[in-house]
């Protein structure tokens, strides 16, 4: 039977290259664990909630170049399906009223 020390298993985790977020400022952080992270969760996020101090324009700059990659995918997903939705023949349905 193996056994695994939970906590050292985490820290080894957590100091793993691999998962290791860049250095980032404090505006940066702020984007990616209040904002990005509450939406990647699926938690509710309203505008009056962000508190629109704690970044900058440099702070968006840096997180659209550490996930380009990634949003350029999710923008060519997007750009397609706009195509196809775009190339539909609308579909003509008779309305019942009572």
């Amino acid at each position: 039977m193996i056994t695994v020390n939970i906590k050292q298993l985490l820290f080894a985790i957590e100091e793993a290259d691999a998962f290791k977020l860049p250095d980032m400022s404090a505006g940066a952080e702020y984007i990616y664990n209040e904002l990005y992270g509450r939406l990647s969760r699926d938690e509710d996020l309203r505008l009056s909630q962000i508190n629109w101090e704690s970044f900058e324009l440099d702070d968006i700059n840096t997180m659209r170049d550490l996930y380009s990659e990634s949003i350029g995918q999710d923008e060519y997903k997007t750009a397609a399906m706009a195509h196809t939705l775009h190339g539909l023949s609308p579909v003509v349905t008779a309305a019942t009223f009572v």
